[in-house]
């Protein structure tokens, strides 16, 4: 059983995190996808708040002012965003446990393993808690920001924004009316260093400025990547992108004949990851967090006004009735004459 401190961490590092859905166009996916071995979501994944320096945010509730370190968010595709079916549910489980376990362990190895609690145990009820996201019964999901992502060399990329910008491109949850169909949403323009057929400097400003007469100029950012060698991966970025890697189904088997997928990072630099950061903090800072502190102030509202009317229906209730009052006071008069 957890402390209280264990539990608290348990809730806010791992179970409940804002969410932030991953919209992207087919070329932007597909491009993320071959050359870096990443889907959007994973892509922005690691620079949620979950490494150093982290996210501190400020969020003004009930007239006071919070500060919050060590933020977190998570970031997911919006085309993932359903919850697994009880067989789906099961291969996760089967295939967690199964990978998180010692392929010849030593006796030391094997009688820490059975130790309360144990890795397995660990890995399996991480993949319990991912299965059961999106349920229909539980709000934990709703989306606070939809970041939308086309790539710099689209020929107009305003018109991909305004298609994805349609409500028939949020979780299903969201479509059906059971979570906020519309959250905080952002722009990305996803410059590929590493594509000839990406514009030019001068080029790549000149679509930042036109999607800034579209939409509002606070939500709309350009992230640069692929500024590393080409087939090549640090093994520090490795393991950061590995770490943060959704894990909502095993890994399929590789079809015959198929290329190898790229390692996960592979082509970015530590120029990339800083970009990547700038972007995800102005997101949540600006946009995410805002959002938030606006659906909170809304049901602070609400909360009060119930409770004011409550208040009033207790006063009526207890109140001695007019008519009543007015016999009384015949009644005073009527002994006094």
């Amino acid at each position: 059983m957890f402390e209280p401190r264990q539990y608290a961490e348990w809730i806010h590092g791992e179970i409940f995190q804002p969410v932030i859905v991953v919209i992207g166009t087919a070329n932007a996916k597909t491009r993320i996808k071959e050359i870096n071995g990443l889907s959007l979501a994973e892509l922005f994944a690691p620079f949620g708040g979950h490494f150093p320096p982290g996210i501190s945010v400020s969020v003004q509730s009930l007239e006071r002012q919070i500060a919050i370190e060590h933020f977190r968010v998570q970031f997911t595709d919006a085309d993932s965003a359903v919850q697994l079916s009880q067989l789906q549910a099961d291969q996760l489980a089967d295939w967690t446990v199964e990978s998180s376990a010692l392929e010849r362990p030593t006796r030391s190895q094997s009688a820490k393993a059975l130790e309360a609690p144990s890795p397995w145990y660990e890995e399996w009820r991480s993949a319990l808690f991912r299965s059961l996201r999106w349920s229909d019964h539980e709000g934990l999901d709703q989306p606070t920001a939809a970041l939308l992502v086309v790539m710099s060399k689209e020929s107009d990329p305003a018109m991909l924004l305004e298609q994805l910008l349609h409500s028939s491109n949020m979780p299903p949850l969201c479509t059906q009316g059971v979570l906020d169909p519309v959250p905080s949403r952002v722009a990305v323009l996803l410059h590929d260093a590493s594509d000839p057929a990406s514009p030019s400097k001068e080029e790549l400003v000149r679509k930042l400025e036109n999607l800034k007469t579209s939409f509002a100029p606070n939500q709309v950012f350009v992230l640069e990547i692929n500024h590393g060698p080409a087939d090549h991966v640090e093994q520090e970025i490795q393991d950061l992108f590995k770490t943060c890697r959704s894990r909502r189904a095993p890994p399929p088997p590789p079809a015959p004949n198929e290329s190898p997928s790229p390692s996960p990072g592979t082509r970015l630099s530590q120029e990339d990851l800083t970009n990547l950061a700038q972007v995800v903090t102005e997101v949540v800072v600006k946009n995410a967090v805002p959002w938030m502190e606006k659906q909170l102030q809304q049901l602070e509202a609400q909360i009060s006004q119930s409770r004011k009317g409550f208040r009033n229906q207790l006063k009526y209730l207890w109140r001695k009735p007019r008519e009543a009052n007015e016999r009384g006071m015949g009644s005073d008069l009527f002994k006094a004459g």
